[in-house]
């Protein structure tokens, strides 16, 4: 009789990426919207309109970028999910502007939201999600992209920011 329960561990062509980088958004971006509940603490100086017509155009823009990778990894048929392997290497669309488009894109939406919000808080909620990206997440991903597509993946590298 078997009794081993099934694993939810990456698979071992992947990044291994344990939290998907969509939760650590949602982390920071409720993290944001309880701290601005709890204790408010206004952007200074910005002007209701301003802020909120920054924010908007901000977080759309940040959404749009993101979309443009997925949409195009998912044409393609390339694996999202970072415990996926990865089936190509991309290097057209978003990906030509940026390594990491979808990344960009939820920063750009915290950082939006919260302008639109006039929270610091809420904006305050980019530098955990920079923070784990940079340190937890994309490390991973360069590391199994440099080991599955070799000299490939070092050309994209070096042509192509890893931000923007």
């Amino acid at each position: 009789m078997n009794t081993t329960m099934p694993s939810a561990s990456p698979l071992p062509d992947s990044p291994g990426v344990y939290i998907m980088p969509p939760r650590i958004f949602l982390v920071c971006l409720l993290a944001g919207v309880v701290l601005h509940w709890v204790a408010p603490w206004p952007v200074p100086g910005l002007p209701r309109v301003f802020g909120l017509a920054a924010g908007l155009i901000l977080a759309g823009s940040g959404f749009a970028f993101m979309m443009w990778g997925h949409t195009l990894f998912t044409r393609l048929g390339v694996n999202v999910k970072t415990i996926r392997p990865a089936s190509m290497l991309v290097a057209t669309g978003a990906y030509a502007w940026s390594r990491n488009p979808m990344y960009v894109g939820f920063l750009a939406m915290l950082a939006g939201l919260g302008l639109a919000a006039g929270s610091v808080w809420m904006v305050l909620t980019v530098l955990p999600m920079a923070f784990s990206l940079g340190l937890y997440v994309i490390p991973r991903e360069e590391a199994y992209l440099a080991r599955r597509f070799g000299s490939d993946y070092e050309t994209y590298r070096r042509s192509v920011r890893r931000w923007l």
